[in-house]
């Protein structure tokens, strides 16, 4: 009996052990084939129209908001979720001409809509570029829910701090403090905002990268370090994109270093995004190929990046695999044969 018992007891072990296992691998099918070029579609098959993309990540659920440049200039703003940023399922316009606001699609228009979430009101938070037709607007704004998915409400729209801001982006530091980011000035400058506890207002303005006209700015950060990537003032034509680093977000950024080709791969900057997994980190930049072959069905561009101690690897990919359980990526198999 005691015998029996003891084997048993070592078969358990091996169950455990077994089971153990099996939580903490993965296999070929978690690996996701990633492939640019072509427009994103819904399982329905409609297109993805969220250019300019802002991103969430909420458990293993990724949230993109952007432009819905079905009518050109009078763009809502649409949500959609997916698993891996290749199946798309769309959730619902979360900002809508003439229902979220009636100035909206008449004396304003939204560009590059980003969305937050703060853990202190648990809102959900999206900042945009709120502009004229001609762009002598020159205005940012913000709307909150209580629900990633549920109804907006305008909170505010001018000029942040009084200054004229235009193509922007939003960052959320390591300790949750909020920033929003605009080239200002007729373009010369790019501010950085610091944003409320709640995130719906601007209590403070740092003059970045004076005189440089850059824009479409995108900071990711790596232990203590910050990287930027920002693109120069072209219009919708594509320019190279340069990248500065800094340890500390008000001051010291170092000289822009020009990254990839002469056109950013034909993209300019809309993300930078950290898939953090069991074994590794991957960051994705995200890009808009704009007008390809015209603004409804402009590109999303995505593939990943490389960083050192000051640089960073900036490659364009056709194809790539990611693998969102253990964060790890590697070149495309099917390419390789």
């Amino acid at each position: 009996m005691t015998r029996l018992l003891n084997c048993l007891m070592l078969l358990g072990v091996f169950i455990l052990a077994g089971c153990s296992a099996s939580k903490g691998t993965s296999s070929e099918s978690d690996w996701v084939r990633v492939t640019n070029g072509n427009l994103w579609l819904t399982a329905g098959g409609d297109t993805v129209q969220a250019h300019a993309p802002g991103f969430l990540r909420l458990g293993d659920t990724w949230y993109m908001v952007g432009e819905d440049r079905g009518r050109e200039w009078r763009p809502d703003v649409n949500l959609y979720s997916s698993k891996d940023l290749q199946h798309w399922h769309f959730e619902k316009k979360i900002i809508e001409n003439g229902v979220t606001s009636p100035d909206l699609g008449k004396s304003r228009m939204i560009e590059r809509a980003k969305l937050l979430y703060n853990k202190k009101t648990k809102r959900f938070v999206v900042w945009c570029h709120w502009e004229s037709s001609n762009y002598g607007a020159s205005e940012a704004a913000c709307f909150s829910s209580d629900k990633i998915d549920g109804t907006y409400r305008l909170e505010w729209s001018g000029r942040p701090l009084g200054i004229k801001s235009r193509d922007c982006n939003v960052f959320v530091d390591s300790d949750g403090t909020a920033y929003f980011i605009s080239t200002t000035v007729e373009n010369q400058h790019l501010g950085l905002f610091r944003l409320s506890d709640d995130y719906l207002s601007v209590v403070e303005h740092t003059r970045l990268f004076a005189g440089q006209r850059r824009e479409a700015p995108a900071i990711v950060k790596l232990g203590q370090r910050y990287f930027m990537f920002s693109s120069a003032c072209t219009g919708w034509a594509p320019n190279q994109c340069k990248l500065s680093w800094s340890d500390n977000l008000k001051e010291g950024w170092s000289q822009l270093e020009n990254i990839g080709d002469n056109k950013a791969f034909r993209t300019q900057p809309a993300a930078i995004l950290e898939v953090k997994g069991t074994k590794d980190t991957t960051y994705l930049y995200v890009g808009d190929r704009w007008k390809d072959p015209n603004l409804a069905q402009s590109k999303t561009i995505i593939f990943p990046v490389t960083f050192t101690d000051t640089s960073c690897d900036f490659r364009y990919r056709d194809n790539f695999e990611i693998n969102f359980k253990t964060g790890e990526w590697r070149e495309d198999a099917k390419a390789k044969k």
